[in-house]
């Protein structure tokens, strides 16, 4: 793909730099949030569990955006998995469900992969597969939940985000409603049915997502300011200590 060619609004070129660090960053931010609440506060905190619902779209658009600039896709998925084996562990000591599901590092991977094999496929095709992949997430719940952090959606994702880009008015459709997929049959707060659950928490994505691209976008131009491989070491050094925080109480 053209990393010169336009995507909703602006090329991919323009998220280069600090743009792609503060998306990163808010992503991360809003991983702890969600992840603080599942791990020392038992669900209680909707809020910080539903912000959180932006982070997993975020890194979506971060894996998405490093392969438009040109990373080559093998070793961006090889990369992925490589953090993805150590870390399941702490992943499993984190969350209950750990031992029987992989982390969103495999669920990323796995999205890349698919979303790659996807853009050289012919219309037709791109159609058809994400028409019968959320066919199966919206409703075969039990054939949808992979063994990865948010199941086929998951998957979908990343190549939804992709073609979108290439091709806004083609695909454009699609994304939301794997955006909507995404936590279709998830958890859902008390005293909410799981369909309008699954509606705020789209609508907190479509909205939490671009604003988060817009913020970023106001430091076009400037040189990133994390460190090379920060999130690689954030993601399972900030589950450690969540894990350790819940054994001290």
């Amino acid at each position: 793909m053209d990393p010169h060619a336009g995507g909703f609004f602006v090329p991919a070129t323009a998220f280069a730099g600090a743009p792609l660090d503060a998306i990163k960053g808010a992503a991360a931010v809003l991983m702890v949030g969600d992840h603080v609440d599942t791990i020392l506060l038992d669900g209680h905190a909707v809020a910080l569990w539903r912000l959180g619902r932006i982070a997993f779209p975020l890194f979506c658009v971060v894996s998405v955006l490093h392969v438009v600039r040109g990373a080559d896709p093998g070793r961006y998925v090889l990369a992925l998995l490589a953090l993805a084996v150590p870390t399941q562990a702490i992943y499993a000591a984190a969350f209950p469900f750990g031992t029987t599901e992989g982390s969103i590092l495999f669920t990323l991977a796995a999205g890349i992969a698919f979303a790659t094999a996807l853009d050289r496929a012919g219309t037709g095709l791109r159609h058809a597969a994400l028409a019968l992949g959320l066919a199966v997430v919206l409703l075969a719940p039990a054939l949808a939940k992979t063994a990865v952090d948010f199941g086929l959606a998951g998957i979908l994702l990343p190549a939804a985000i992709l073609l979108a880009l290439r091709e806004p008015r083609a695909y454009g459709a699609w994304l939301v409603a794997t955006i909507v997929g995404l936590n279709w049959h998830g958890w859902h707060p008390r005293g909410e049915t799981p369909w309008i659950s699954a509606l705020i928490d789209a609508a907190t994505i479509l909205v939490g997502v671009p604003l988060v691209l817009f913020v970023a976008l106001r430091l076009r131009g400037r040189p990133r300011f994390l460190p090379p491989y920060a999130l690689q070491a954030f993601y399972p050094g900030h589950l450690a200590v969540l894990v350790a925080l819940r054994a001290l109480t």
